[in-house]
């Protein structure tokens, strides 16, 4: 389809701010949705900014004010180990919010919801095989939980009030952007106290996989699912499982500093593997990943040594 008008919810985050840009620079009209202000070196980007939580009553005005065309609804508590301790707070962000976007934007006379979902919907998979979506999801955290439910509701809108969506099940995202100081992101933590001289952790054994996608690759997954005749619910990920211990001695090989990790036996992840197929997303966006780890590594590093 064809659009002139976006809103971004979360705009002012990791993965928004990178849909943003890309939406401005291909002369769409962008509305960013936050409850945060974005950094200071972003405030004159081209798009308009709202800071309003998602929760908010007064938010199906400003979708009305906006009058967006297709919404990329990336708004919301993406801390998986964090939900575990704060599953109420989770929840109220991730599926109410959700909620109150699709409301939102079935007032305003939408025609596509972009949903940025997770990969760890699936839950446990024994096998270290890719999962595609035939696959039936056991979310194993309330994070997982809320965002399966964020899919399911968009079905609900889609089958009752028929507005298209896309929900993408994205791979673990890293780029530059990304807070390392956020108890998820392995790359952006480790470049982070690196540069801070601090220590790196390795928690448990190391050997938790996670199929790691670049940002850039994630931008034009969606700006994809917004333009193609397509809906439903697509894998984005490379395919390919990094464990932890890897993904950091990549880092410091990158920052060519010797390997020091710390051991935190005690911290675990609910979800032991993750890689995602993404034929699928092959098939109906014509999209493939395109920066390797090792690349992606060294442009984040590259983005942390100028902040």
């Amino acid at each position: 389809m064809t659009y002139k008008n976006a809103l971004v919810t979360g705009g002012a985050g990791f993965i928004g701010s990178h849909v943003v840009d890309a939406l401005v620079a291909q002369g769409v009209v962008v509305t960013v949705v936050d409850k945060v202000d974005p950094l200071p070196d972003r405030k004159n980007i081209g798009a308009t900014y709202v800071r309003i939580d998602i929760n908010d009553e007064k938010i199906g005005e400003v979708f009305h004010d906006a009058a967006p065309d297709v919404v990329f609804h990336l708004a919301a508590h993406v801390d998986d180990r964090a939900s575990v301790l704060d599953p109420v707070f989770n929840a109220q962000e991730n599926i109410l919010g959700t909620l109150n976007v699709c409301e939102a934007a079935r007032k305003a006379g939408v025609k596509k919801i972009v949903f940025a979902s997770t990969g760890v919907v699936y839950g446990k998979e024994e096998s270290l095989e890719p999962t595609n979506e035939s696959v039936v999801p056991r979310p194993q955290t309330p994070y997982a939980v809320s965002k399966l439910a964020g899919e399911r509701y968009l079905h609900f809108y889609s089958t009752m009030y028929g507005i298209p969506y896309v929900a993408l099940r994205l791979a673990n995202v890293y780029g530059p952007r990304q807070d390392g100081s956020k108890e998820c992101g392995v790359i952006a933590i480790a470049t982070s106290r690196l540069f801070a001289g601090k220590e790196v952790f390795l928690h448990n054994d190391g050997l938790t996989t996670r199929d790691y996608v670049f940002v850039g690759d994630v931008v034009t997954a969606m700006l994809a699912a917004a333009e193609k005749d397509v809906t439903g619910v697509m894998n984005i990920g490379t395919g390919v499982g990094t464990s932890t211990k890897d993904v950091c001695e990549k880092v410091f090989a990158a920052m060519h500093m010797p390997l020091l990790l710390t051991p935190k036996p005690d911290v675990d992840d609910a979800v032991k593997h993750v890689a995602l197929d993404s034929t699928k997303a092959k098939a109906g966006l014509d999209w493939s990943p395109r920066v390797r780890v090792d690349d992606g590594i060294a442009e984040t590093i590259s983005w942390y040594e100028k902040v």
